[in-house]
C-alpha cells in the first residue's frame, strides 16, 4: 500500500524542508465530446489546477487550498483564481489536516460545455474525506457540490484519488473515487445540484486503492480504469454487453506501483500504460528491483485480443537504461511523477518523468524532470532529455530540497497542437520550515519541450504568502 505522502507533509517538512508531497493524481482526465476536459471557462485554453494541500488557512494548519491558473495564447500566466473550503459556494469548512487538495481532476461531468473542477480532500471530517466538484463556466467556480461518500468512518480517507472517464460506455462522464477502504463509482446524470448516489465497487483492488488511471485500452471506445497498489495492479473494465455499475469488474492483474498514467505512446488509437515503482525499497512489490532502489517505469501497450487490454509483461524503464541520461542513485524517486501527451506535434504521445529526489552537483534532493518520446514502435530513449533548474534557460537554480519534479503534467495550454510541460517544486524558496512552491512551464516544439522563454510562478504571481507549498499535487 501507499505511504501518504500528504499526511506525512508537514512533520516532513518541518524535518527538512524537502515539500515531500510527490504523490500524482488522476492522471488522465476525460469529457464528454471533444472539448478540453480542463478549460474551466470555456475560451479555448486548457486550465491547470494546482494543489496545495497542506497550507494553512483560516488558522487551520494543513486545511488545504487549490488555486486554478489560466491558459491563454502564451501558455500559462498568472491570472488565477484561490479556492479552499472557506470559499464561497464551496461545501464545508476549512479544518485542520483536511487537505483539500489532495487529489485533483477535471472533466465535464455535467455536459453543460464546460469543464468542472473535482478536488479530494482525504482528510475531511476527521480522515473520512469528501470530494467536491466545482462547476467550470464563463465565470467558473461560483458554485459547488459534495459527490455522496457513502459510509463515514474515520481513516477511510475517502477522495484520495479521482479519476474521470467513461467506464460503462454509454458516451457520458463517470468518476471513480478511491480511499483507504474503498473504490466508488458515480455513474448517471449530474446537475449542478445533485449527482449520483455513486456505487461501492467489490473487488480484490477495492480496498486499499490509491492511484487512478482512466484509458481505452482496447480501443472499443470506452474506458478501463487502473487501480495501482503497491503488490498488484488491477485494471476493471465492463463486462461484455452490460452497462450498470454492478458488472465492473477486473479484467486483468498486473504487477504493482505507486503511480500510474495512461496515454497513447505509439499512436496506434488505444491508451498505453505506465506503472511506477519509484520507491521500489520502501515500497516493493515483491519483484526483482532493476534500478537498484531509484525507482524504475514499466509500460504496457494496448491489445484490444487481451482480455483488459493489456499484456502481462512490459518494457521496463530506469536511469540505467540504454539511452536514458543519468544514473540509478538509491531513493532518487524515479517516476514519483507522470504525464503522458504529445509534446512535439507527431501525434504520439511522450512521457514526462519527475525525479524530485535527484541529487545535482551537492543540492541534495534537488529533482530534475526526464522527458522520453513516443514513436512508432512505443516509447524510445532516442532524443531523451532532462530538465532542472541548472538547465540553462530554466529560471532559478537547483539547492537542495527543492524536490523539482514532484509534480508534471502535459497539456497544450497555448492551444498550438503542441502539449507544454508544467513542473512544481513545493520545497521551492523555504519559509518557516514549509516550501513556498512554484510552478515552471516548458513550451512544446517541434524539438521537444523548449528552454526558450520558460515562464516559472511563484507566491508573488499567485497572491498566496510564503510556504504555502505551491504545487504539492496537480490536476493530472
Amino acid at each position: 500500500m501507499r505511504h501518504s505522502v500528504r499526511l506525512a507533509v508537514a512533520a516532513a517538512l518541518a524535518a527538512c524542508l524537502a515539500g515531500s508531497l510527490v504523490a500524482v493524481s488522476a492522471d488522465q482526465a476525460v469529457a464528454a465530446g471533444s472539448k478540453p476536459a480542463d478549460d474551466f471557462n470555456g475560451d479555448g485554453y486548457r486550465d491547470l489546477a494546482v494543489g496545495m494541500p497542506g497550507k494553512t488557512v483560516g488558522g487551520k494548519e494543513g486545511a488545504g487550498a487549490v488555486l486554478v491558473t489560466f491558459g491563454s495564447a502564451r501558455g500559462l500566466t498568472g491570472k488565477h483564481v484561490h479556492l479552499t473550503q472557506n470559499s464561497a459556494g464551496v461545501p464545508g469548512a476549512a479544518g485542520y489536516q483536511d487537505f483539500f487538495g489532495s487529489s485533483i481532476a477535471s472533466g465535464d461531468v455535467n455536459r453543460d460545455g464546460y469543464a468542472d473542477l473535482l478536488v479530494g480532500s482525504e482528510g475531511d471530517a476527521s480522515g473520512n474525506g469528501s470530494v467536491t466538484v466545482l462547476w467550470g463556466g464563463t465565470s467558473p467556480f461560483r458554485s459547488a457540490l459534495a459527490l455522496p461518500s457513502g459510509p463515514s468512518y474515520p481513516g477511510r480517507m475517502f477522495g484520495a484519488d479521482i479519476a474521470v472517464g467513461d467506464f460503462t460506455g454509454d458516451s457520458g462522464p463517470d468518476i471513480a473515487v478511491s480511499g483507504q477502504t474503498s473504490l466508488r463509482l458515480y455513474s448517471g446524470t449530474f446537475t449542478r445540484t445533485k449527482a449520483p448516489t455513486g456505487d461501492e465497487v467489490t473487488g480484490p483492488g477495492a480496498t486499499g486503492s490509491w492511484h487512478l488511471a482512466a484509458g481505452d485500452f482496447t480501443g472499443e471506445g470506452k474506458d478501463e480504469l487502473v487501480v495501482v497498489q503497491q503488490k498488484t495492479t488491477f485494471v476493471y473494465g465492463q463486462d461484455p454487453g452490460t452497462t450498470d455499475a454492478g458488472s465492473f469488474t477486473v479484467h486483468a492483474q498486473l504487477a504493482g506501483g505507486d503511480r500510474v498514467a495512461a496515454g497513447d505512446l505509439n499512436g496506434d488509437g488505444r491508451d498505453d500504460l505506465a506503472i511506477a515503482l519509484s520507491d521500489p525499497r520502501l515500497n516493493p512489490n515483491g519483484l526483482a528491483d532493476p534500478s537498484h532502489g531509484s525507482g524504475y517505469i514499466t509500460v504496457r501497450y494496448g491489445n484490444p485480443a487481451i482480455d483488459g487490454g493489456l499484456a502481462p509483461t512490459g518494457r521496463v524503464y530506469h536511469q540505467n537504461t540504454a539511452g536514458v541520461p543519468g544514473a540509478n542513485e538509491k531513493e532518487d524517486e524515479f517516476g514519483a511523477a507522470m504525464s503522458i501527451a504529445d509534446i512535439n506535434g507527431d501525434h504520439r504521445a511522450d512521457l514526462a518523468i519527475g525525479i524530485p529526489y535527484e541529487t545535482l552537483g551537492r543540492a541534495v534532493r534537488a529533482g530534475d524532470v526526464l522527458v522520453l518520446r513516443g514513436s512508432a514502435g512505443g516509447l524510445t530513449t532516442t532524443g531523451a532529455a532532462r530538465y532542472s533548474q541548472d538547465t540553462p534557460g530554466v529560471p532559478g537554480s537547483a539547492e537542495s530540497q527543492d524536490v523539482f519534479g514532484s509534480q508534471v503534467r502535459l497539456a497544450d495550454f497555448n492551444r498550438d497542437g503542441k502539449a507544454d510541460l508544467a513542473v512544481t517544486a513545493p520545497g521551492e524558496n523555504p519559509y518557516r520550515n514549509h516550501g513556498s512552491g512554484g510552478v515552471w512551464q516548458l513550451r512544446g516544439s517541434s524539438s521537444g519541450a523548449s528552454t526558450k522563454n520558460v515562464s516559472d510562478f511563484g507566491p508573488d504571481d499567485y497572491g498566496v504568502a510564503p510556504g504555502s507549498g505551491i504545487g504539492e499535487t496537480l490536476l493530472g
